[in-house]
């Protein structure tokens, strides 16, 4: 089974049999359960078209940093989502859009499309069958399990991508500051950021070894994305 994953409170592996009366409830208000948290993780994939709406920053971690969305300025408040469950954004993080679908590893056995049983969003009345009277994956199963899965490679491949940026030691520790039109202050301490003048005293080789590995876009993507702060700030 999969660690601990925000969001979630009950993994289970998908059953056809066990969860063949469920349906899944989508909408512009059902995104309440990420309320809740200011930041979700984020893939590389993701920075092109979410740059222009959602700051990408890394956090520090043991191993590696992980990259994250930036959704509030306030620890524990999603600025991008309203009391009614509605996300006011333009880009809705993959990691949200695939709740309350996850890929559940265990040793030994493949990966398995797993769900949260305690989601509200799951339920045998209201919304879209899972499965239909044959017991065959309805279209929107399918959909939600092809984002899943598209989820689970892409957390793969992020790996590759921010080992690369650690090796040429290209991340800098920033503090993001913000004030509010109340006087109140709040600040994200510690947080990484890709240091562009580093990137910038690259060698030749090692810039087009990035080139090559495709992640010059990403990179660049999240230096652009950091102009969107503010306005994280203003929602906050």
């Amino acid at each position: 089974m999969p660690e601990t994953a925000m969001f979630y409170s009950k993994i289970v592996p998908l059953d056809r049999e066990k969860h063949k009366k469920l349906r899944l409830r989508e909408g512009t208000d059902s995104f309440g359960f990420s309320a809740p948290t200011h930041i979700v993780p984020a893939v590389m994939e993701e920075f092109f078209p979410a740059a222009p709406h959602i700051p990408i920053v890394f956090m520090p971690t043991a191993s590696l940093p992980v990259p994250v969305f930036i959704m509030g300025l306030r620890v524990g408040k999603n600025a991008l989502v309203d009391a009614n469950g509605k996300w006011l954004g333009d880009y809705i993080p993959a990691y949200v859009r695939r709740y309350p679908f996850i890929i559940g590893e265990a040793e030994g056995r493949e990966p398995m499309a797993c769900i949260d049983e305690d989601s509200d969003l799951l339920g045998k009345v209201k919304g879209e069958p899972l499965f239909d009277a044959k017991g065959q994956e309805t279209p929107i199963l399918i959909e939600r399990l092809k984002l899943m899965n598209f989820f689970f490679q892409a957390a793969k491949r992020n790996e590759a991508f921010v080992k690369a940026l650690a090796d040429l030691s290209l991340f800098q520790t920033v503090n993001i500051n913000a004030r509010f039109e109340t006087g109140e202050s709040r600040s994200l301490q510690g947080v990484l950021t890709v240091d562009a003048k580093k990137l910038e005293a690259l060698s030749a080789e090692a810039f087009q070894s990035l080139r090559k590995q495709g992640f010059v876009p990403a990179i660049y993507a999240h230096l652009a994305s950091l102009g969107g702060i503010d306005r994280i700030r203003r929602l906050s």
